[in-house]
């Protein structure tokens, strides 16, 4: 299985914390970074990498409550 690593990051553009994690595929990715975003209220965008391609950014709508 690949390895994809999540960066949540805060407004400022400051990485709060990273995740590895192995998954399946990219579509279970989409849906891990989407799990992530929810989780850190304080991040604004999480950027999912495998190795050094960025493969998806999910952003926080603005107004949006997590």
């Amino acid at each position: 299985m690949p390895a994809y690593t999540f960066y949540p990051y805060a407004a400022q553009g400051l990485a709060l914390t990273f995740e590895d994690t192995d998954l399946p595929d990219e579509a279970t990715a989409y849906v891990q970074a989407r799990r992530i975003l929810a989780e850190h209220d304080s991040a604004v965008e999480v950027q999912v990498w495998q190795d050094d391609r960025l493969v998806h950014r999910e952003v926080r709508e603005q107004g949006a409550s997590a």
